[in-house]
């Protein structure tokens, strides 16, 4: 069976619950991966995915992206008129689809064969399962920072998070399932165990911070900022600024208050992190300092939430795992602005005398896909999901253009692709933050209280969130 016939028939009842979902978290999300675009269901109507003809009689839906099939994008939106181009092919030919069938056709026969399973049918449970031990080693670390009351209850969902002040944490579905990371480090690029542990700690710093409802102090907002400032995905980083720790990729203290505390957290609790010494004479010293005083103060305290409410659970997933993994590739962010041909072939143009020593172009960019993805976003700030399109994108215009590389020119074609692409991702930031630019704001001043006064004000326009956005 192929892929076209596993893809989702996605119940009307699902985008209600999402458009439920997007008024109860309008105001904040929480968590570094789990920012949905959900207003998109409230203001947009239905999401792309939705417009796909629905044949109920037969209980599936076949998406129709190939240029080759359909060249007119001739398919219904419900309203009678056909779905814009954009909606079905959002990035060209590396467009989620074709992507996916290609590489579920070769993935292991046990992967394929629950593909049309439904999630809530396969019995996922933290309990027993690979990402068990990561639990456990966070509930550690927090007992050794002697926060005896403070154990945050894991679930798994369909991302990383922390539902905004719910003390909680939702753990990706994939990391419970030997058969789902599989498809995950295909599609997605799997965490590896530091950087599952990472996002463990985060996303405990949320926890944390509802459990004992600190975001609601003074003293909490005198340092951290307002915790009511609206969220937005293309945010602008200052590099290296030393009023925020560092610690996930991207400058993430730097996106929201919350965020800024959360990443303080996880600093504060990885072990050997010498956060006295690496923060020393720097402004973000004493927000690490913050949090350990608010750890002494809490130690032998119950939480004023001990339990929080899940966001959605693998349990209420009543959709296959195609369905899962379309939206998921549906919902990744589209580039404003694609790779070069012109470009790309003068990167992997050669000059050098003798025998070349050619190979397929696009094999390099596969080879450091993941690398290139998370060094490029990590350096940036620019989302993840974005650098990854953009890379897969170059990986399938070399292999239709059929550009050779010169073996003797690797290590230069790669540097020359990891500055052409962190260029490209910086102006695809720009340029799809322009109409949020030419909005009303509202400002905040504490995240920008270290900076000088002119570069403060400059920062804050280009920073703050438009509120409702």
């Amino acid at each position: 069976m192929t892929l076209a016939h596993c893809l989702p028939l996605i119940a009307y009842r699902r985008f209600q619950s999402n458009a439920r979902q997007a008024a109860r978290h309008q105001t904040s999300s929480s968590s570094p991966c789990a920012e949905r675009d959900l207003s998109r269901c409230t203001k947009e109507g239905l999401p792309p995915v939705l417009r796909w003809p629905i044949l109920a009689e037969v209980g599936y839906a076949k998406k129709r992206l190939s240029t080759q099939s359909q060249p007119a994008a001739a398919v219904a939106d419900g309203s009678g008129e056909p779905a814009p181009s954009s909606a079905l092919n959002p990035s060209g030919p590396a467009n989620a689809q074709n992507l996916s069938q290609s590489i579920v056709e070769r993935l292991p026969a046990d992967v394929q064969s629950i593909m049309t399973t439904r999630i809530c049918d396969l019995g996922l449970s933290i309990a027993n399962s690979p990402v068990e031990k990561y639990v456990n080693r966070l509930y550690r670390e927090l007992e050794r920072k002697r926060l005896a009351h403070f154990r945050p209850q894991c679930y798994l969902s369909d991302e990383w998070g922390c539902p905004s002040g719910e003390p909680t944490i939702g753990i990706p579905l994939y990391l419970a399932d030997s058969r789902l990371a599989v498809l995950e480090r295909e599609l997605n690029d799997l965490e590896g165990a530091v950087e599952t542990m990472q996002y463990m700690r985060h996303e405990a710093g949320h926890a944390f911070n509802y459990a004992y409802e600190l975001y609601k102090r003074d003293d909490w907002q005198a340092l951290f900022g307002s915790f009511r400032r609206a969220y937005r995905d293309d945010y602008r980083a200052i590099p290296f600024a030393r009023q925020f720790v560092t610690y996930l990729p991207g400058w993430y203290a730097q996106k929201h208050p919350d965020e800024d505390f959360a990443e303080t957290f996880a600093v504060w609790l990885t072990p050997g992190s010498n956060w006295r010494g690496r923060y020393r004479n720097a402004p973000a010293l004493a927000k690490l300092q913050y949090v350990e005083r608010m750890a002494r103060e809490v130690r032998n305290r119950k939480p004023s939430r001990p339990r929080g409410k899940p966001d959605l659970t693998v349990g209420e997933m009543d959709y296959t795992v195609a369905e899962f993994y379309e939206r998921t590739l549906q919902e990744q962010p589209v580039p404003a602005q694609l790779p070069s041909d012109t470009e790309l072939a003068g990167i992997f143009r050669s000059t050098l005398r003798g025998r070349k020593q050619l190979r397929p172009a696009a094999a390099l960019v596969r080879e450091h896909r993941k690398e290139l993805a998370d060094n490029i976003s990590r350096w940036t700030g620019v989302q993840r999901p974005l650098v990854k399109r953009l890379v897969e994108n170059m990986e399938s215009r070399l292999t239709e253009c059929d550009i050779k590389a010169d073996l003797r020119l690797a290590t230069a074609n790669l540097l020359d692709l990891v500055a052409y692409t962190t260029v490209l991702a910086l102006n695809n930031l720009e340029q799809r933050r322009k109409p949020v630019r030419e909005k009303p704001r509202n400002r905040e001043t504490a995240p920008f209280a270290a900076l000088p006064p002119q570069r403060a004000e400059s920062e804050r326009e280009e920073t703050i969130a438009v509120a409702g956005d």
